[in-house]
């Protein structure tokens, strides 16, 4: 779908009032231009199937974001209305929901995660709609779509991390277990890299079939030569299979190392909450900035009566706030016009500042601002990247989840 007339209306008065100062007007004046009444934002996320429960992380940041921008003025007066269309976890359907999206003229859309963002990503460059999505797809690292940005590290940075921590406690003798999708098996080569690069041994690669009703003969390939610790990722409920057949077999006592999926209550509650308080972890962003984290859980009480958030909301959060500041300091909402402001306002340098309000404050006082997130600094890079230190977690027998080792932007890049 292409753009409807009134964003092509828009793009044209915008061009033309470059024109205009270009041909040697000596005053100039900044003209805003948004819609009358609401600006439409889309939500494409996994709502139905496997992964749905990834879908509720996003969906949680992403209604935190529009709660801290709308009740604190909107985009110049105007605030943001959504609408959420289901993936169900598919690239194809992806494409579906998103041209169902587009029929309500989102000028920008949150999700998907990595698993749809295949049949999309050229999609958002095509229609002129900017896309902040999470998702750790390797192949995403140096990505060439300028409408879209990934508000959360790369797979490839999280399982360095991952490799970091088990060689750091004690972890040299590793065996992998994951599902066989081609999501879960790009993980595979950045984590080898990363932990047979600084000394781990692997002494089995298991490629597992999701949903099967059995995987003794796997686990007993996995465990031969008594690995330290296992590296995995499956969903919670081939997990769920699959440790009942660890446990069967009298494996259960080492750890499992995971990636951002470990800190979910779902794949905790698949092994057994007790259980999982020992031998399961996860990876989670830091949050660094204590005011931007305060600003973030305020919005998320607001909207979801609890100041414990889903793991990765966060993340979504701060995407939709670095929207709403780029159209704020472009003094529009056509797509066109803002989106080279997303760098502007959220890279340095520039006046640091952490919350929604303190930002829109600095821009109308004409500042160069740098927003500092509630999920790290969301510095992109030159391709729509960014880079943040991780929190090893773990949950405890009340289901909090709490820190058990951090790993820092020089830890990581001492391995990367």
């Amino acid at each position: 779908m292409k753009l409807g007339m009134n964003k092509v209306a828009l793009a044209g008065l915008s061009l033309l009032a470059v024109l205009v100062a270009a041909c040697g007007s000596t005053t100039t004046t900044t003209t805003n231009s948004f819609p009358k009444g609401t600006i439409s934002v889309g939500e494409l996320l996994p709502m139905t199937g496997a992964e749905a429960f990834v879908g509720q992380w996003f969906l949680h940041g992403i209604k935190a974001g529009i709660q801290a921008v709308n009740s604190n003025g909107g985009v110049d007066g105007h605030k943001f209305s959504p609408t959420l269309e289901d993936t169900a976890g598919d690239p194809v359907d992806a494409v579906t929901a998103l041209q169902t999206l587009l029929t309500t003229n989102p000028v920008v859309v949150f999700g998907p995660s990595s698993l749809e963002i295949e049949g999309v990503d050229k999609s958002f460059q095509t229609d002129h709609v900017v896309d902040f999505m999470e998702g750790g797809a390797t192949f995403l690292d140096k990505m060439q779509f300028p409408y879209v940005y990934r508000v959360f590290p790369s797979d490839s940075v999280l399982l360095t991390g991952e490799a970091y921590y088990a060689l750091h406690t004690g972890c040299t003798r590793a065996s992998l277990i994951y599902t066989n999708d081609a999501n879960a098996q790009a993980e595979v080569p950045p984590l080898l890299a990363a932990f047979k690069g600084h000394g781990g041994t692997v002494l089995s690669n298991q490629q597992i079939v999701a949903g099967q009703t059995s995987y003794l003969s796997e686990v007993q390939v996995a465990f031969q030569g008594n690995p330290q610790c296992i590296f995995f990722h499956a969903d919670p409920q081939t997990a769920s299979t699959l440790w009942a057949n660890v446990q069967q077999l009298g494996h259960l006592n080492v750890r499992f190392i995971t990636g951002d999926t470990g800190a979910s209550i779902q794949l905790a509650n698949a092994m057994g909450l007790s259980k999982a308080t020992k031998y399961l972890t996860g990876m989670a962003g830091t949050t660094p900035y204590s005011t931007a984290n305060t600003a973030f859980l305020n919005a998320y009480q607001a909207v979801w009566n609890t100041r414990t958030p889903l793991p990765a909301s966060p993340a979504m959060y701060d995407g939709v706030v670095i929207a709403a500041l780029a159209m704020t300091a472009a003094h529009s909402s056509n797509p066109v016009v803002w989106r080279p402001y997303i760098t502007k306002i959220s890279d340095p340098p520039g006046t640091a500042c952490y919350t929604y309000p303190s930002c829109v404050k600095l821009l109308k006082q004409g500042k160069k601002i740098n927003y500092q997130g509630a999920s790290g600094n969301e510095d992109f890079n030159q391709y729509h990247n960014v880079f943040t230190p991780f929190q090893v977690v773990q949950f405890t027998s009340s289901g909090t989840l709490h820190s058990v080792y951090s790993v820092s932007t020089s830890d990581l890049n001492s391995y990367y």
